[in-house]
């Protein structure tokens, strides 16, 4: 069972949902000692510990460089998702959509009508970032530092003495956040119609505090370029993988909202949430101390079949849209909307442009907590 659990080996991210399978069914409370973190694979355990209705976790993990909301709790936690989440709900989300169709027109524009196309390089990584810089107003000669801070921290595990990668990581942080502070005070000095210059009269309110806007401007760019490129990109091989559920998205393209449910259900594009524990929690005949940490594996709770029928399966119109890959509860995924926004546009296009499109070439990144493709070609 020692090896069952080995994030950083090509082989674990190939065979994932079959070790996930295991872990579910005989291990569902998993010691994972490479990187001492206790690993909750059920999907019911998953999501009463999202509500945490007993008060037992905290957001203050070794697994995180970013201070956001996703690993805070309580009142901080509280007073920044309500200053902010005016700005991310659905109508917002459909105020932007405009931007985000224009984007992906131009994207797809500049693509060969066949032949063999990466399109990871050229669409699924574009389209966030370019998105994110005009969203948050920064200039688009920078729009590669989100993808390249979101590659080094989501590969990186800061908690782990064996892991290279982290110094660099630190430094690529250091390096963002300073660039993020030149851009907010410029916004200060300059304010446009965008979201930072949004954020910094929050803070000239009284609303926010410095810290916690440059906490959200840093963390909001890397988790949501981050994670919205892992969607477009594993809904891209499902479609492949799947090309009687793709025909039929194809000649009913009203079910786009479903499929990317179930995209999400199916490929989770972050796989779960790291939390430490302020008391002891007893689960399957296990007690984890307090002040350990756990992991919520969204990725396994979305394939356990104990809550979904056929889980292996990527049907378009599962009835059960209930997943837990954007989260639960306070702590669901607050850019949600935009990212949905931002596949509505992506995947009725790559369709429309090549409807019979194939994966020649494709690789996973090696990541202890992102879900996501480093390489993505197709053939059309």
């Amino acid at each position: 069972m020692s090896a069952i659990v080995d994030v950083l080996s090509p082989e674990y991210h190939n065979d994932l949902y079959s070790r996930y399978e295991v872990l579910r069914r005989d291990h569902p409370v998993y010691f994972d000692a490479s990187r001492n973190i206790w690993m909750i694979t059920r999907y019911d355990d998953v999501r009463r510990l999202l509500r945490h209705p007993e008060g037992t976790l905290n957001g203050e993990t070794g697994h995180s460089y970013i201070p956001s909301l996703a690993t805070s709790d309580g009142e901080r936690h509280a007073t920044v998702r309500k200053a902010v989440i005016g700005e991310f709900n659905r109508g917002v989300a459909e105020q932007l959509t405009p931007m985000i169709q224009s984007i992906a027109d131009d994207l797809f524009n500049e693509l060969p009508a066949a032949g063999d196309i990466d399109l990871y390089s050229n669409v699924i990584l574009r389209l966030p970032q370019l998105f994110m810089t005009r969203f948050l107003g920064f200039p688009e000669s920078e729009a590669g530092h989100w993808h390249a801070l979101g590659e080094i921290l989501m590969g990186a595990d800061p908690a782990s003495d064996a892991q290279p990668s982290a110094t660099v990581a630190l430094q690529v942080l250091d390096d963002f956040a300073a660039m993020v502070q030149h851009v907010l005070e410029e916004k200060r000095n300059h304010p446009g119609n965008d979201h930072l210059s949004w954020l910094v009269a929050r803070e000239q309110a009284g609303v926010l505090t410095a810290e916690e806007v440059s906490i959200f401007a840093n963390c909001l760019g890397f988790a949501g370029v981050d994670t919205t490129i892992n969607l477009l990109g594993n809904g891209t091989g499902l479609l492949a993988r799947f090309p009687e559920q793709r025909r039929k998205l194809i000649e009913n393209p009203q079910l786009i909202d479903g499929a990317i449910e179930e995209m999400l259900r199916m490929e989770p594009p972050a796989q779960g949430l790291p939390r430490r524990l302020t008391a002891d929690l007893e689960l399957h005949g296990t007690t984890i101390p307090a002040g350990e940490e756990i992991s919520l594996v969204f990725a396994a709770a979305n394939h356990d079949p104990d809550h979904y029928p056929d889980p292996e399966t990527f049907d378009i119109e599962r009835a059960n849209k209930d997943h837990l890959a954007l989260g639960f509860g306070l702590h669901k995924c607050i850019g949600q909307h935009i990212a949905r926004a931002e596949s509505r546009a992506f995947f009725p296009r790559l369709l429309q442009k090549y409807p019979e499109y194939e994966v020649i070439e494709s690789r996973w990144r090696l990541s202890h907590w992102a879900r996501g493709y480093a390489a993505l070609t197709i053939r059309a």
